[in-house]
């Protein structure tokens, strides 16, 4: 908790050195807090997006190599095996051990193996590029620690504790704006929640965009469920609960979830817009960094 104590502490003193009221400093706090923090790692994170698929469609061209190849050892190892049984005898089987076993491959086993190896030629491509697929973990794993250090240093700057209900700041009480004036309750007209929920769709809707842009096929190859999948389902259950928590939180945090997931959607396009992903069927903008082979999905003068 001294980290909280630490930032709620420096907003107070540039609350009072600045004399920004509340409703600015918010906004204002987490577009230098994410500006700083996270939007380097974001830039960072999409050119190395870029890097993987640009060496993707070698990837993808090593499986039916690599199947074909299986394939060619198993039907050879079979032929092998027929000679041997016609005028090798026993002594000559037992001599070609790994023959026999692969004359045994099956399609299934060739298609498990072929996937196998390419992973395998996949982490030694990306390591040697140096844009390992682990690395996409980075952004979430500082983004999500500063937006809950962030938001339990206003909900203790609101007074939204288990220990009292007084704010620290008493100006938070009348440095609202528009129908919020006071920040340390909820908002009356329930239009924060709403908003929150829109803007937190939007970005869970355009990060499962972008990543279905960096296939190399428009329709998708199966209807069965994947574990990315999985994850989209959850964060977007994960916005009903967090505008339920919207309802009951007082202003000053919601205005800080909204500020937040607005910084996160204008990141999200300018990122799209300036740094696309280089190897794709479809290009979400029309401008002149697209392939000419790409269908917009949006045009410049949306």
């Amino acid at each position: 908790m001294e980290v909280i104590d630490y930032l709620t502490a420096t907003l107070q003193t540039i609350h009072t050195v600045s004399g920004i009221p509340w409703w600015a400093l918010i906004p204002l706090t987490t577009i230098a807090f994410r500006s700083c923090w996270t939007l380097p790692i974001a830039i960072l994170q999409r050119k190395r997006t870029q890097k993987q698929n640009e060496l993707r469609p070698i990837i993808n061209a090593m499986g039916p190599v690599l199947r074909l190849k299986l394939a060619s050892k198993a039907q050879a190892a079979q032929v092998s095996n027929q000679k041997l049984n016609q005028v090798g005898g026993v002594d000559a089987l037992m001599n070609n051990a790994a023959p026999s076993a692969a004359s045994s491959l099956n399609y299934e086993q060739i298609m498990l193996l072929s996937v196998k190896e390419r992973r395998e030629r996949q982490k030694k491509l990306f390591k040697q590029h140096n844009c390992q697929l682990y690395k996409n973990f980075l952004l979430p794993a500082f983004q999500i620690p500063l937006w809950v250090a962030m938001s339990f240093t206003f909900r203790n700057l609101s007074g939204w504790t288990d220990i009292t209900s007084k704010p620290l700041d008493s100006s938070l009480i009348h440095e609202g704006i528009f129908w919020f004036q006071d920040l340390t309750v909820m908002d009356p007209l329930g239009i924060m929640p709403v908003a929150l929920g829109v803007l937190a769709l939007t970005n869970v809707e355009w990060n499962y965009k972008t990543m279905e842009l960096q296939n190399f096929s428009s329709a998708k190859r199966s209807l069965r469920p994947t574990a990315f999948d999985a994850v989209m389902n959850i964060s977007r259950i994960s916005i009903v609960f967090l505008m339920a928590v919207c309802t009951q939180a007082p202003a000053a945090l919601g205005l800080y979830w909204i500020s937040s997931n607005a910084f996160s959607s204008v990141q999200n396009m300018l990122l799209d817009y300036y740094l696309p992903v280089r190897y794709s069927p479809r290009s979400r903008f029309s401008y002149k960094k697209a392939s000419k082979d790409a269908t917009p999905l949006f045009t410049r003068n949306i």
